[in-house]
C-alpha cells in the first residue's frame, strides 16, 4: 500500500512517521510532503500515483480539499483521508469522495485503526469476479466492474472500458463472489459497483462515465444508505 502523507506541520509528519515505525508493517510504503504544491509537483514530474492520500485540510497555500478536487479530475480510484483540528470540515470533505476523516490531535490508535481499515478495503477492492463462458475462463477485478445485469439465467457484466461479458449464474451464485460492502442492488435485475456511482437522483443512479441506471422504489433507500457509507469510508 503506497501512501502519500501531506501536512505543512513538521511535528505532525514526524508523529505519523513515528506511529508507522511502531506499526512496522512492511507492506506499507510512504512518502511525506510538506505542502500540496510539492505533492502535486512530485506526482506530475514522476508520473506516479498513490493508493492512499493522507491530507491535512488547512494548509497555507493549497488546502487539502483543493488538492483533492484536482486529484479527482484524473484519479477516481485512490483513497483520500483528511486530517483536521476542526470538525466543521467533516461534511465538506465528502465532495471529493473521501474514504475517511481523522480529527486532530492524532493518536497512535487513530492512525493504526485508519490504516487497518484502509488496508482491508484495498484487499477487498483488488479481488476479482471469476466466471466461465463457452469453455473460456475470465477473471475481472472488482474495480473494473461498473455493474451487472441479470437477464433470466444470463448475466451481463459491464466494465469501465465499455466491454460487456456474458455468463450464466443465479443471483445467489453472483453474490457468493461479490462483496456486499462494495456492491448494491438497484432492482431485481441490476447490481452496481458503489465506487462507480457519481450520484443518485430520484429513480436514476448516475455513473461516473455518465451512464444512467434505474433504481426501483423498493431498493432506493438501501442503495442510498450503502452509497453514503461508501463515501464516508464506513466499509
Amino acid at each position: 500500500m503506497n501512501i502519500a502523507i501531506c501536512d505543512d506541520d513538521r511535528v505532525i509528519i514526524e508523529q505519523i512517521e513515528e506511529f508507522l515505525q511502531i506499526i512496522h508493517d512492511k507492506s506499507l510504503e510512504y512518502e511525506v510532503f510538506f505542502c500540496a504544491e510539492e505533492l502535486q509537483k512530485y506526482i506530475t514530474e514522476n508520473n506516479v500515483n498513490f493508493d492512499v492520500f493522507i491530507l491535512d485540510i488547512e494548509m497555507k497555500e493549497m488546502s487539502g480539499i483543493d488538492f483533492a478536487k484536482k486529484l479527482r479530475e484524473k484519479n477516481v480510484d485512490s483513497l483520500i483521508i483528511f486530517m483536521t483540528s476542526h470538525s466543521q470540515y467533516v461534511f465538506d470533505v465528502f465532495e471529493t469522495v473521501t474514504f475517511d476523516f481523522i480529527q486532530k490531535p492524532l493518536t497512535f490508535e487513530k492512525i493504526k485503526n485508519t490504516l487497518e481499515k484502509t488496508k482491508n478495503y484495498l484487499e477487498i477492492k483488488r479481488r476479482s469476479f471469476v466466471f466461465s463462458y463457452k469453455k473460456n475462463n475470465y477473471n475481472i477485478a472488482f474495480s473494473d466492474i461498473c455493474y451487472l445485469e441479470k437477464d433470466g439465467r444470463k448475466v451481463w457484466i459491464y466494465t469501465i472500458d465499455d466491454k460487456k461479458y456474458q455468463c450464466n449464474m443465479t443471483l445467489k451464485e453472483i453474490w457468493s463472489q461479490l462483496d456486499d460492502e462494495m456492491f448494491g442492488m438497484l432492482n431485481k435485475s441490476l447490481i452496481v459497483n458503489l465506487s462507480k456511482i457519481e450520484g443518485i437522483i430520484g429513480e436514476n443512479v448516475i455513473l461516473q462515465d455518465d451512464r444512467m441506471l434505474y433504481v426501483s422504489r423498493d431498493y432506493r433507500k438501501e442503495i442510498k444508505k450503502k452509497h453514503l457509507n461508501y463515501l464516508r469510508g464506513q466499509v
